[in-house]
């Protein structure tokens, strides 16, 4: 049924209101966490077609997602049902099909209109057969091939680290065009370009697009941007919704610098929704005085709300990493039993999926349901499975199921072929695989492959029965099969990950050591396996949807949760080693703070530890220096906090120059890249890279 517009209007606080009747020229409307986003948009396009006459077909919205779209579809079609149904609301990827679906051959190209789109899958399969007819199948993985290809395309690097990927790229090229077929950064690339270059197309869609409006502006890339630049005219508005603070996804291609560009570019005004509607004013407080740090933001705002002060914000520092798993699951426990939370209500997050292993674990041991949310278990992570599957093998050679799946993993020149008639021979003779390998006569390549990789496991063999660390066989398995090399050598970001993931079971083992300590290695191994599986198996079964989650930030923006806990808050850890390198991946670590401080509603728990395992070494850390940023005292012992912003001096260093920190003493200078020092301290604290204009920091005359 109908709704009166002017109810909704009605409904909207005085700035949601000037945004959705604004009427002069481009807006930005900067809308910050929790602050009516979606309610604004929808309003506007709703107001747009009831108030302004406008024609649904006449108005064009764009996210990035199909939930957002479709989220934004239902909510204007119950306001205005059926009136809105002709309008273009869509993701980028489906407005850009959608043209392309009807000027494709104006490319002049080749292509039809009738092409077809593929998935990421179905790309890497065409990249992996290219390599093959390339004869570079032995030379290059596919999977990195393929996440090079795509970030060329898409400008997020401008050359590739080997000329063979120039000729890969042209013979992808050619075939995604002999065969009607375009990938998805295709569907972006190709709609920019008919825009620039074809007059006629341009003009048609800048007239039929009266109203133009952008979701989530902030995670634009430079394509995107540059369409949403080819669409406007003298003869259409363009509004823009987005959260600077929330521009987490510069890993994806997401330009920060978007934001600021659009109100130079396009002339436009800026409306700044702050008035937050899922915080209380404490989280928001801790919020805004944090992400005031960032000396970029070019639109100030301060989050404020009407839920009263609420609780403080729980900072606490653990003695070990176990203390911060059980500390943690108590106040689960705690906030269902005794405050009336449901396990749904709650997330634990941390910086990277590396870091659930524990929090799995801790919560199978005290009955806490849980999901790991947008992604996958440790122990179900491929490297993981691997691995694991090694290192069966390697106690048992004869269980054919692991050794089918690590045979060729990393890539030995053994196919599928060879792997069927080593099958063939083994069902023949009735040995198992790994026996029939020194048994069986192939042709040269295959038969010194099978040999090579039978000689590996005996060898591992060899070095599980004199190890003295259990720890150590991890490293051998990732090292001796060539696994680390693999991981180490790809420019796929999500390989670093993986390695991290690798080096996490040696966690896992060091612990399993001490569990069954007067065990043999080999028992040690046995009983750490049955356990895993036995876990594994126990969250297959788990079907609750009353379940804590378990995240990384960037897989709950745009959720909210009555607590949230944000864990392993420490030095290197988040912020990371490598946002340090420079001014702008530090200022995106601490706009991912922000997201993760702006999920909670009423309790926000940060959460840290002296003392963790990493890599089965136990490890002493510090704090996260962004808690520093947080806070109104300074937390940490004996040290007073001077007020913490951000100034440029003229001030310079050379290598061997002494400064003096509040936290670590006094130090040397020992290298210089750009902003960041590298800066040698005591034994205690060892070499830490810093912000040369950091304000913990004074020279040393």
């Amino acid at each position: 049924m109908k709704i009166d517009i002017n109810e909704v209007l009605k409904e909207l606080n005085d700035q949601q209101r000037a945004a959705v009747v604004h009427e002069n020229g481009p807006l930005f409307v900067v809308a910050g966490a929790g602050t009516g986003k979606t309610k604004t948009l929808t309003a506007r396009i709703a107001y747009l077609i009831e108030e302004k006459n406008v024609h649904p077909e006449e108005i064009l919205g764009v996210t990035f997602t199909n939930k957002a779209a479709r989220e934004i579809r239902e909510r204007v079609n119950q306001m205005i049902n059926p009136k809105s149904m002709g309008s273009w609301l869509y993701t980028f990827h489906a407005f850009c099909l959608k043209v392309l679906k009807t000027h494709a051959s104006s490319l002049n190209l080749g292509y039809l209109n009738t092409f077809s789109v593929i998935d990421e899958d179905d790309a890497r399969k065409i990249v992996r057969d290219i390599l093959k007819d390339m004869e570079l199948d032995k030379a290059y993985r596919y999977q990195e091939v393929r996440s090079s290809i795509s970030k060329f395309k898409t400008h997020m690097i401008t050359e590739f680290r080997d000329d063979d990927y120039y000729d890969i790229l042209e013979n992808y090229q050619s075939y995604l065009q002999s065969e009607q077929l375009m990938d998805f950064d295709d569907l972006l690339i190709y709609t920019n370009r008919l825009l620039r270059d074809n007059e006629t197309i341009r003009t048609y869609y800048q007239n039929h697009f009266k109203h133009i409006l952008v979701d989530e502006f902030q995670d634009t890339d430079k394509i995107q941007y540059e369409i949403i630049k080819q669409l406007k005219s003298n003869n259409n508005s363009v509004f823009v919704v987005g959260d600077p603070d929330q521009s987490i996804y510069g890993f994806r291609g997401a330009r920060y610098n978007n934001n600021l560009l659009f109100v130079n570019d396009f002339n436009a005004k800026t409306i700044v929704l702050d008035k937050n509607y899922r915080s209380t004013n404490n989280i928001l407080k801790t919020a805004n005085r944090f992400i005031s740090k960032n000396h970029s933001r070019n639109t100030e705002k301060a989050l404020q709300s009407d839920l009263g002060d609420g609780y403080p914000v729980s900072f606490n520092r653990l003695e070990t990493d176990y203390n911060e798993t059980e500390f943690v699951s108590g106040e689960i426990k705690n906030l269902v039993r005794n405050y009336g939370y449901k396990y749904e209500e709650i997330a634990v997050l941390y910086r990277n999926n590396n870091l659930s292993r524990l929090f799995e674990y801790e919560f199978r041991q005290t009955n806490i349901p849980y999901v790991i949310y947008g992604g996958l278990s440790f122990y179900d992570r491929k490297e993981v499975k691997d691995i694991l599957a090694y290192l069966r093998v390697i106690i048992n050679p004869n269980l054919n199921f692991y050794l089918k799946r690590i045979i060729n993993t990393p890539s030995r020149k053994i196919g599928l072929t060879t792997i069927n008639r080593l099958e063939d021979f083994a069902n023949e003779n009735n040995l198992s695989l790994f026996d029939a390998i020194p048994k069986i006569s192939l042709s040269g390549a295959a038969n010194s492959a099978l040999k090579t990789f039978y000689n590996l496991i005996i060898n591992m063999q060899e070095k599980l029965n004199h190890l003295t660390e259990i720890t150590d066989i991890i490293d051998i398995i990732a090292k001796d099969s060539g696994y680390e090399a693999m991981l180490k050598e790809s420019k796929d970001d999500a390989d670093r990950e993986r390695l991290y993931n690798v080096r996490e079971l040696k966690t896992v083992f060091r612990l399993g050591s001490w569990k069954y300590e007067g065990s043999t290695n080999i028992e040690i191994i046995l009983n750490i396996l049955d356990e895993i599986a036995l876990y594994t198996d126990q969250d297959k079964n788990s079907d609750e949807e009353d379940t804590v989650k378990l995240a990384t930030v960037h897989q709950v923006k745009g959720l909210e949760f009555r607590a949230v806990f944000i864990v392993v808050f420490e030095e290197t850890i988040f912020p990371s080693n490598m946002s340090l390198e420079t001014r702008g991946a530090l200022e995106e670590e601490r706009r991912v703070a922000y997201v993760a401080i702006t999920r909670a509603k009423e309790r926000l728990y940060i959460t840290n530890a002296r003392r963790r395992l990493i890599y089965g070494e136990r490890k002493f850390l510090n704090e996260s220096p962004f808690i520093r940023e947080m806070t109104e005292s300074n937390k940490l012992d004996a040290i007073k906090e001077k007020a913490i912003k951000y100034t440029f001096t003229d001030e310079s260093f050379k290598q061997g120059d002494k400064i003096s920190h509040d936290i670590f003493g006094v130090g040397v200078v020992v290298q210089i890249s750009e902003d960041v020092l590298t800066v040698a301290f005591s034994v205690e604290h060892g070499v830490k890279k810093l912000i040369k204009d950091h304000p913990a920091i004074t020279k040393v005359k």
